[in-house]
């Protein structure tokens, strides 16, 4: 009866998922995972996972759910156990499996500073009113060492469905990815990666970490009032400054308009700069995920 159960509520949850979109590679097989990486970003809004042929340097999948309602450390595990690729391609043997997760609960630490001895004391001031396990992964691009926070139910989760995967918060793959790819040169850029409810905003000078971080953010207007406290805060020029667009946004849609008021050098993320985009992955648009791509470049 409680198998039953179980599988009733996974497949109701599963139902309320709506899928955003959904490319595997038709010569994509299980044989073949031992020489590709699975890449998965659990975030507030949705669940996105790509394959990559590291032989190939090549996409071989590109999937995203949106969550419905909570994104709830409980929710969002019971979200995870209802897709069906967890009895599926989850359980190939993969050569890597990289996790990333949207997270406000993190702090920097220079890496010529970080001590492994002193994690929970640096944990200390990330503030948090569940049980939590710490976590420090480098940002190689960066000199840092992030320390992050993740909910102990969902870490001993993602442990008991990938085993040994590499598990990180959103900003390791996002700094990562646009330190190593953004066009080297004297001209600083603000970076922002724009989804449904937050934003992540990363400023660059002389293509090195100035600022980073993320915040709820619902709408345009929300967008503009961030905007203008970075280029006041950081004291942009905001003729001498490039911005770059990731996530869900599209010239001319409202985040666009806002953000082209003060700017005018602007120009999209490009995830084909990671790994190469074979022709089945043509119409994606390559900065939507290129967060999630970027995990490709952490270690």
């Amino acid at each position: 009866m409680k198998e039953l159960e179980k599988y009733l509520r996974e497949t109701i949850l599963l139902l309320s998922m709506n899928k955003l979109l959904h490319l595997i590679d038709d010569e994509f097989q299980s044989q073949n995972a031992a020489k590709c990486d699975l890449l998965i970003h659990l975030g507030f809004e949705s669940i996105q996972y790509a394959i990559i042929d590291k032989v190939r340097d090549e996409l071989k999948a590109l999937v995203e759910y949106e969550l419905d309602g909570t994104s709830s450390p409980k929710s969002l595990i019971e979200a995870i156990e209802s897709l069906p690729e967890c009895n599926k391609e989850f359980k190939y043997p993969f050569n890597k499996v990289k996790i990333s997760f949207d997270s406000y609960l993190f702090t920097f630490i220079p890496q010529e500073l970080f001590v492994v001895a002193d994690l929970y004391e640096y944990a200390k001031y990330i503030e948090s009113t569940h049980a939590n396990d710490v976590l420090a992964k480098p940002i190689a691009a960066a000199n840092i060492q992030n320390v992050f926070k993740i909910n102990s139910d969902l870490h001993l989760k993602l442990k008991n469905i990938f085993g040994e995967a590499i598990i990180l918060n959103q900003a390791n793959a996002f700094i990562q990815g646009i330190i190593k790819n953004y066009q080297k040169g004297e001209k600083s850029a603000l970076i922002i990666d724009i989804h449904q409810k937050h934003i992540q905003i990363a400023h660059l000078e002389h293509s090195k970490l100035a600022f980073y971080n993320i915040f709820d953010c619902m709408n345009a207007d929300e967008l503009n009032y961030f905007l203008l406290n970075c280029i006041e805060t950081l004291k942009i020029n905001v003729q001498d400054c490039s911005m770059m667009l990731s996530g869900k946004v599209v010239k001319g849609d409202e985040s666009y308009q806002r953000i082209e008021k003060y700017f005018g050098d602007i120009q999209f993320a490009d995830a084909e700069l990671i790994v190469r985009h074979p022709e089945k992955f043509n119409e994606v648009l390559r900065h939507h995920f290129f967060p999630l791509i970027s995990l490709d470049q952490c270690e």
